[in-house]
């Protein structure tokens, strides 16, 4: 770390942080390393592989609210492992002290290839788009847009990796769901019970799809159910206080096991919750909701 980074107070945090990179080959790394300790201009890791000083790289620390661009200014054998010292680039933004998580980025779009792109498609662009974006290029070169894309071919071109990765992005490109539009889910006696089955349901199916990253947060709950924070606030609390959903540290609700087995005890008599969790998003029929 620089005398910057030194004079600032660390943090000690414990847990995973994932670091990507492009090596002297120009391949792209991916390693999960443990944090040290964080500050407001960098991260102390431990690390079993020897990323090289001034190397450029992206810090994948969702659980800690962020994700940014770096460079290792330090690096420290210790036995079997590294200690490594990364400074957050001043063009980065500056996300130690953010709470939210940084905002969903669109790879294909920014690797401008199909979401249906084949593997030689993806890295035959991706040289191409490195090219233009690369630090080296006086032009065109832009880093944080290098390292972004690097993140993106890391993911794209690992089919494990995409399809976690495609489980999301068609998930946040899908718009409201139309059931939820119907007035049985805002008016009537039954609509404080529907909307508890309908985010339920939402964070069940979520579960099931994402189990890396099963939350929704408030403002999701709003967009896929086109209903007012207001008519939510009191059904997420009730959620909360009977331990069927809990928040995971990052603003995000995510379904308990207690709200897991709810779900599936109630499903086979409840017509609701068979329409929101068994048909796709796109077709769910549009007639009013009935109890069960």
């Amino acid at each position: 770390m620089g005398r910057e980074s030194r004079r600032d107070t660390r943090r000690p945090i414990a847990g995973e942080v994932g670091i990507s990179w492009q090596d002297t080959n120009g391949q792209i790394q991916f390693t999960n390393v443990k944090g040290v300790d964080l500050s407001d201009s960098g991260i102390m890791v431990e690390s079993s592989a020897p990323i090289s000083v001034d190397s450029f790289v992206r810090v994948h620390a969702e659980q800690f609210g962020f994700t940014c661009a770096a460079v290792v200014r330090h690096r420290e054998r210790r036995g079997a492992l590294y200690t490594i010292g990364l400074e957050f680039r001043k063009s980065s933004t500056e996300p130690p002290q953010q709470s939210a998580p940084e905002e969903f980025t669109d790879f294909y779009e920014l690797m401008q290839i199909s979401p249906a792109a084949d593997l030689d498609t993806i890295h035959r662009v991706y040289r191409l788009v490195a090219a233009r974006y690369h630090p080296d290029n006086i032009h065109t070169g832009d880093l944080q847009k290098f390292l972004l894309l690097q993140q993106a071919y890391e993911t794209v071109s690992d089919a494990t990796k995409r399809a976690a990765y495609d489980a999301e992005y068609h998930f946040r490109r899908s718009g409201p769901v139309p059931l939820f539009e119907l007035k049985d889910f805002v008016v009537g006696i039954d609509a404080e019970t529907n909307r508890r089955l309908g985010i339920l349901c939402l964070l069940y199916n979520r579960r099931r799809v994402n189990p890396d990253h099963p939350g929704l947060s408030m403002l999701e709950f709003e967009r896929l159910m086109t209903i007012p924070r207001e008519h939510l606030v009191f059904t997420v609390w009730f959620l909360k206080e009977k331990h069927l959903l809990r928040t995971d540290g990052s603003a995000e609700f995510e379904i308990t096991a207690e709200g897991v087995e709810f779900v599936e005890k109630a499903l086979p008599s409840n017509q609701l919750m068979q329409k929101l969790l068994r048909a796709p998003a796109e077709t769910w029929p549009e007639d009013t909701p009935q109890q069960g």
